[in-house]
C-alpha cells in the first residue's frame, strides 16, 4: 500500500513510518497540515494516517478541505488521549477511524489495514438541487442546458451545501470548508462567494435558492421558486 503520514512530531512520524515500512508499505510523510493537503491532492495514496494538532492547517482542517474536494482517501485520525470532542469531530467531518495518543504501533499498523480494506469512501459523481446540477468530476454547474464555470472556493462552498439541501449550513461550517479551521476570514469574504452563486444558481431572482438564515448560516432549497 502507499501510505502518507501528516505528523508534525518527527519522532513520533520516524516511528510510524518505519513500521509501515517494515509491514511492506510505501510511505510518504508531510510535517504540516498544507504540505499534507497539498500531496492528497496531487498523488495516490491508499491510506492517510493524520495528526490533528498540525501547524500551517491543522487536521480538521486538512480532512474537511479533501472531503469537500471530493478526496474518498481512507482517513485514520490521531488525536490526543482526553481528545474525545476531536474524535467527535473527526469522524463527523469523515474521518475512518481514530487511535489516541500514545498508542501501541502494532495497534497502529492493524488498523491502517482495516481502513484501507473497507477502500474509499464512496462519492456521487453528481449532486442535484432542483433544476441545478453539480458535476463534482468537472468542477461544472449544470443549470438547464447551460453549463457554468465554478470558482475553486465556489465549488467547494456550493458543494457543502448541495450535500445538505434544504438544511442549515453554518457560517463556520461554510468558512472551514472554504478557508479552513481557524482561518482569519475578512469581514464580507463568505458574503461575496454566497452572492456569486446566489445568482448563477437563479440569476432571475437570486435569492431564492440560497436563503439567509439568521443568525445560523445559510440554506440551499431544492426548488427555485418556495
Amino acid at each position: 500500500m502507499n501510505v502518507l503520514i501528516i505528523e508534525d512530531d518527527k519522532r513520533i512520524g520516524h516511528v510510524i513510518q518505519q513500521g509501515l515500512a517494515e509491514d511492506g508499505h510505501q510511505v510518504h510523510t508531510a510535517h504540516d497540515g498544507a504540505v499534507g493537503l497539498s500531496l492528497i491532492e496531487s498523488n495516490h495514496f491508499d491510506v492517510a494516517v493524520l495528526d490533528v494538532m498540525l501547524p500551517a492547517l491543522d487536521g480538521f482542517s486538512v480532512l474537511s478541505q479533501a472531503r469537500s474536494r471530493g478526496f474518498a482517501i481512507p482517513i485514520l485520525l490521531l488525536t490526543a488521549r482526553d481528545g474525545k470532542a476531536d474524535i467527535v469531530r473527526g469522524l463527523d467531518l469523515g474521518a475512518d477511524d481514530y487511535l489516541t495518543k500514545p498508542f501501541q504501533l502494532e495497534v497502529l499498523l492493524a488498523r491502517v489495514r482495516a481502513v484501507a480494506r473497507r477502500g474509499p469512501i464512496s462519492q456521487p459523481s453528481t449532486l442535484r438541487a432542483g433544476h441545478c446540477v453539480l458535476e463534482r468530476s468537472r468542477r461544472l454547474l449544470v443549470r438547464g442546458d447551460q453549463e457554468i464555470t465554478l470558482t475553486k472556493k465556489e465549488f467547494i462552498l456550493l458543494e457543502l451545501m448541495m450535500r445538505r439541501v434544504n438544511n442549515v449550513v453554518t457560517r463556520d461550517q461554510l468558512i472551514e470548508a472554504g478557508w479552513g479551521f481557524d482561518a482569519d476570514v475578512r469581514e464580507g469574504s463568505l458574503e461575496f462567494y454566497i452572492h456569486s452563486l446566489r445568482v448563477k444558481l437563479s440569476p432571475g431572482d437570486p435569492t431564492a435558492m440560497i436563503r439567509t438564515m439568521r443568525g445560523l448560516g445559510y440554506m440551499l432549497t431544492a426548488q427555485e421558486h418556495a
